[in-house]
């Protein structure tokens, strides 16, 4: 969970971000010959992950900041430590609201300013138990979200992301989490900060936000593991990076103390979607549709002997048809330590009727599906490994239900 830069593949976006980099940097160079640069300060507005009234807000400012050289970036992974964290190409994630806000219906309108840069969607669910991504609007706690795939290990009954304030930076800034991005000032890669410790933990641990000295190293003083991420230039401008006070940091990259705050940022920068993009593709990518399979062997239980491997991010697709003779309470489970799995189970009446699903919490559990079905109808099983793959077998088992507990679907 982070209240946060960015994972992806590596040679190709980071050449595109260099090449960004250079265009701005010869613009910037131009302007500054024709007008030396100059500094504007707006004032105070707001921090995301506080719990405020934005007039009160202190982390992440709003202040226009102008360079001669623009700082841009991006820190990203494709290997991350836990594995992928990536959603697949296309894919429309299904967002469910735990609570009620006169003003949610702004946070999908917001979140919906990523999607016109890359090909990831959102869509509001009524239903809990087919969400992916669940928010409430808790103000007694700070805005966070899980960080790309790790919503999927989170119990249904559980937020996936709390938006304690509704400014746009705020929401966008959560859903950038949502699509795998981190927190562009913890970069281990450029853009090296290096902070004034008793300001930072004097500021954070006071009024407005009151956080402990182990949130603020987590939050805000440690870097990213170097192993775990890939990435470019830095980039000042991302709607990842805190807002801080120029107080707080003693130098970027051993450059010269920063003569303002850096701003709170209310839009995407241009590496943010540019780097969305290279990640997801561009608006319109369709989804590779799932590798189809035969179910196992059929019988009154399939004891899931049968092997199948299965790559990170990869999804398959089981098709099989209840008995025919009776009603049944079917367990539809994966049996195995390799793979990260999560499952879900759809029909009987199309393949989009979502019945039901469940994950391995990111352990060498497995995941079950326990489910009351009726007799002779054809249902989908549909798996994917959404951190790391490897070898898996599906186990279906049956117990007849003569006096049934529960409804059948």
């Amino acid at each position: 969970m982070i209240c946060h830069p960015v994972f992806l593949p590596g040679d190709e976006l980071e050449h595109a971000c260099d090449q960004l980099h250079d265009a701005e940097r010869r613009k910037a160079e131009c302007a500054a010959r024709e007008s030396s640069p100059t500094d504007s300060t707006d004032g105070v507005a707001a921090i995301g992950g506080i719990g405020i009234e934005p007039q009160e807000k202190m982390g992440r400012f709003e202040t226009q900041t102008e360079t001669a050289e623009p700082l841009f970036a991006l820190t990203y992974s494709d290997k991350y430590k836990y594995g992928k964290k990536v959603w697949p190409k296309g894919k429309v994630i299904k967002v469910y609201f735990i609570d009620s806000h006169p003003h949610q219906n702004a946070v999908l309108d917001f979140a919906a300013e990523w999607s016109r840069h890359c090909s990831i969607g959102f869509a509001e669910v009524n239903d809990r138990r087919e969400s992916e991504v669940r928010i409430s609007f808790d103000r007694t706690l700070p805005s966070y979200s899980m960080v790309g795939t790790d919503a999927l290990r989170v119990s249904k009954g559980e937020r996936t992301m709390n938006l304690a304030v509704m400014d746009k930076g705020t929401i966008l800034h959560e859903f950038g989490h949502v699509l795998g991005l981190l927190h562009e000032h913890q970069s281990p890669i450029k853009g090296i900060i290096q902070w004034n410790v008793r300001k930072v933990l004097e500021t954070f641990q006071g009024p407005p936000n009151y956080w402990k000295p182990a949130q603020i190293k987590n939050q805000i003083l440690d870097r990213h593991e170097r192993e775990s991420v890939m990435g470019s230039t830095y980039d000042m401008r991302s709607i990842m990076h805190y807002s801080f006070a120029k107080e707080l940091i003693l130098t970027i990259d051993g450059r010269p103390p920063l003569t303002s705050d850096i701003p709170f940022i209310e839009q995407l920068s241009p590496t943010d979607k540019l780097v969305v993009e290279k990640l997801y593709g561009p608006p319109g990518t369709k989804p590779p549709p799932p590798r189809e399979e035969p179910p196992p062997s059929s019988g009154e239980e399939s004891r899931g002997k049968q092997q199948y491997d299965i790559t990170a991010g990869e999804e398959m697709k089981f098709t099989f048809k209840s008995d025919p003779r009776h009603r049944r309470q079917y367990t539809i489970q994966t049996v195995g330590k390799e793979a990260d799995l999560s499952l879900s189970l759809y029909g009987p009446y199309s393949e989009d009727q979502f019945i039901a699903a469940a994950t391995d919490g990111g352990e060498n559990g497995n995941p079950r599906i326990m489910q009351d079905l009726l007799p002779g109808r054809t249902y989908h099983i549909l798996i994917r490994a959404f951190a790391k793959g490897g070898a898996f077998s599906l186990r279906i088992s049956t117990v007849i239900r003569r006096f049934a507990t529960a409804m059948p679907v």
